[in-house]
């Protein structure tokens, strides 16, 4: 024999991902007697299929922005031109968080063109990319781009405030920001006024801009004032705030006036007690004596005065003029601790009207204190402060006739003490990969005011009250754990002073052991399916130990895909062809993850059997032979057809034939007795075992009667003529019937 050499040969301009079938003739020239050329072809080879792989799909454009809200931003975006028409795309839409470390992260996975992203920050900007992808992998990303969140209108403010005394004709107003902007700095500020004529409500700009304080004047003496501040963002106006209410005092009387003489003055001496006066006029006018000091004496316009002349005497008949309290003195302040502050401070004069209240403005800004106590006492106890800061204050009194001004600025920082309590305690889930998650978890924490002191470190405790000391991290992994177990983790911040309190206990728990992967076995062959089964079925399916599956099967490229996702132990695959090997995987998945893959398992479909052949035909010949014949089938794709004909006497079924024939002789069959014949198709082919036959299902029966009550022979389904016998089997429709 002549060594056979490979020849190779390239096929261009297929079609990707198609099915192509490819067969091989032979030809050959010749030259014969006389120099005659001719050619020889021989018959084609048996065809053999392959098919050519695809593509990824082209990087698609970047998402579009559809619609951005507050809390949410809606994008869609174009599909592709995709290389294989006949997979399907889907997409993955990345995002990444600003100032984050982990980078993208999907936010989508599917075959819409369109997705909307929830629950993100107001007026913040996310970065964005897409994936497309189909059966042989996935495009390269897109370009990224990045949208926006939108802010909204900023909170209304505080209500404001009176700085200073409030004057008869003047005031000055102050206000505080407001505690939520919307994601947008305050561009300008809206003082209004409403007086309180008639009842009416009506409001007007007194101010705009972005002071936060405004010297109101032109006021009316004893009369009522509202008002009210906005603050304004780019995006809009906020609500107004609450309304302050304020009185401008009335002016104090007028000075008093000498009263006239209302009759002449006679010059005379008067004698009184042997002594002589002078006979002129002699007028003493003497004021009130003041309490106090003697630079502190003062005449008031309304002082009472006392009129002398000779024995005459007389009174103005004013009354005293009252005003404001004067300015009180800077308040002291004393320690009682690192979160309490006692403010005490002394009567100031009241100047005629007795002092009501007290106000006492508070703040870690000099600039920006604010309004904590309203009262008759002369000290307050400031509480719920933060330890090592510098806290401002200061002190006004109050009257019926007004707002005395506020006295000097105390200052006081407050002691350092052990950390604040952790604010923040999280499990981070991303941070431990999938073959450690049964042992480990990660942790993270804001880091909390540390009062004073440097935070040196922490203590983390966890399982059965087992405390870890670490070093200033935020972030911490926690090993050598137990699987499938849930811990109780809290944590509390370390620095010179001591311990901070522990922080809110989270519960978090490991993950189970990831799964081995079980043994596949095929149950059932067929030419179009195999139906396979693994694991242990008499498991308990409980929650804390569930368990599924992905059942593999390599594809036309070589290339393992699921084709089943479930808890079930047994799968069938269809739409299969015959005789042909089929390569399968498994991996067990848990709620850790997806376990390791099998060996690969390959199972081979049968040949296609026969199909069912129709009842043989009976044709008795004499007394003692009948022929059966039957309809005769083509052979299948090479391989040759043979019947198996069985009869069946009522007591037991025998195989009378087998072979190619499609006709067989009948005899020595007993009289008075009942034969049933049925016939079916076997396909022969020949494998590494050997010869090899599977069998189609067997026809109907044909009946043949030896009985002697008629004669002849008649079709029992279709003839005119039966036996009495016949009528008792009714149960074989399809049974025909031969009478001999």
């Amino acid at each position: 024999m002549g060594s056979q050499r490979e020849r190779p040969f390239t096929i261009n301009q297929l079609i990707q991902a198609s099915r192509n079938g490819i067969g091989i003739v032979l030809v050959k020239n010749f030259q014969g007697l006389n120099y005659c050329q001719g050619v020889m072809v021989s018959n084609y080879s048996e065809i053999a299929v392959f098919h050519t792989s695809g593509n990824t799909p082209l990087a698609p454009l970047p998402p579009k922005l559809k619609e951005a809200g507050v809390y949410s931003l809606w994008l869609e975006w174009c599909a592709p031109t995709n290389p294989n028409p006949n997979d399907t795309l889907t997409y993955v839409l990345e995002m990444e968080e600003p100032r984050s470390r982990f980078g993208f992260k999907p936010k989508y996975n599917g075959e819409n063109l369109s997705c909307i992203i929830r629950h993100l920050q107001r007026n913040t900007a996310y970065k964005f990319r897409i994936f497309a992808c189909n059966l042989e992998g996935r495009s390269n990303p897109s370009r990224e781009v990045k949208y926006s969140t939108r802010p909204v209108k900023p909170r209304y403010p505080k209500k404001p405030y009176v700085v200073g005394e409030i004057q008869a004709h003047q005031v000055k107003i102050g206000w505080d920001s407001p505690r939520d902007n919307g994601g947008m700095h305050i561009s300008s500020y809206s003082l209004e006024v409403s007086e309180n004529s008639d009842g009416a409500n009506l409001w007007k700009t007194i101010y705009n801009g972005t002071l936060q304080e405004f010297l109101y004047d032109g006021l009316q003496p004893g009369t009522t004032y509202k008002l009210r501040v906005f603050c304004t963002s780019p995006v809009g106006q906020s609500q107004p705030s609450d309304v302050l209410k304020i009185q401008t005092p009335t002016l104090p009387p007028a000075s008093c006036r000498s009263l006239p003489l209302n009759s002449k003055t006679k010059c005379k001496d008067i004698n009184l007690g042997n002594q002589s006066i002078n006979r002129n006029l002699e007028t003493v006018m003497r004021g009130k004596k003041a309490k106090g000091r003697r630079n502190d004496r003062k005449e008031y316009p309304g002082t009472e005065k006392k009129c002398t002349l000779g024995s005459t005497s007389m009174k103005c008949g004013t009354v005293p003029a009252q005003h404001p309290p004067s300015q009180c003195g800077t308040p002291v302040l004393t320690c009682k601790g690192p979160t309490c502050v006692v403010v005490s401070w002394e009567i100031p004069k009241c100047n005629g009207a007795e002092i009501t209240a007290y106000r006492l403005q508070w703040g870690q800004d000099e600039d920006s204190m604010h309004l904590i106590y309203t009262g008759p006492c002369m000290q307050y106890e400031v509480k719920g402060l933060i330890p090592a800061t510098t806290y401002f204050c200061r002190v006004q009194a109050v009257n019926i006739v007004g707002v005395g001004m506020f006295g000097g600025t105390g200052k006081v920082t407050t002691p350092g003490t052990v950390p604040a309590k952790v604010p923040m305690l999280q499990e981070v889930e991303d941070k431990v990969p999938a073959e450690l998650s049964s042992c480990c978890i990660a942790i993270q924490w804001e880091e909390p005011d540390c009062h004073g002191s440097p935070i040196t470190g922490y203590n983390i405790e966890y399982g059965d009250k087992k405390i870890l000391t670490i070093d200033r991290v935020t972030e911490y992994v926690l090993k050598n754990l137990q699987p499938n177990t849930t811990y109780r983790i809290r944590i509390q911040a370390i620095n010179h002073y001591g311990l901070s309190p522990f922080s809110p206990s989270i519960r978090s728990k490991t993950k189970p052991i990831l799964p081995e992967p079980p043994q596949i076995d095929c149950v059932v062959q067929g030419h179009q399916s195999l139906r396979l089964t693994w694991g242990n079925a008499s498991r308990k399916k409980s929650r804390a130990n569930f368990i599924s599956y992905n059942l593999l099967m390599e594809d036309r490229s070589g290339r393992f895909s699921v084709i089943y996702h479930g808890p079930d132990l047994t799968h069938k695959v269809q739409k299969l062809s015959e005789y042909t090997q089929y390569k399968f995987k498994i991996q067990a998945c848990n709620e850790a993850g997806e376990g390791p893959q099998s060996d690969v398992y390959t199972f081979t479909t049968t040949k296609t059997p026969p199909g069912a052949l129709k009842a043989p035909k009976l044709h008795p010949l004499n007394s003692n032979i009948c022929e059966i014949k039957w309809d005769s089938l083509e052979p299948i794709k090479g391989d040759p057809i043979v019947y198996s004909l069985q009869v069946f006497t009522g007591k037991k079924v025998e195989q009378i034939y087998k072979g190619p024939n499609t006709t067989f002789s009948f005899s020595n069959y007993l009289a008075n007795s009942k034969y049933h014949f049925k016939v079916c198709a076997g396909r022969q082919y020949e494998n590494s075992n050997g010869m090899q036959e599977v069998w189609g299902p067997y026809s109907s029966s044909s009946l043949l009667s030896t009985y002697k009550l008629q004669s002849g022979c008649s079709k029992g389904s279709g003839g005119k003529r039966r036996s009495k016998h016949n009528s008792k089997d009714k149960k074989h429709k399809n049974e025909k019937s031969n009478q001999y």
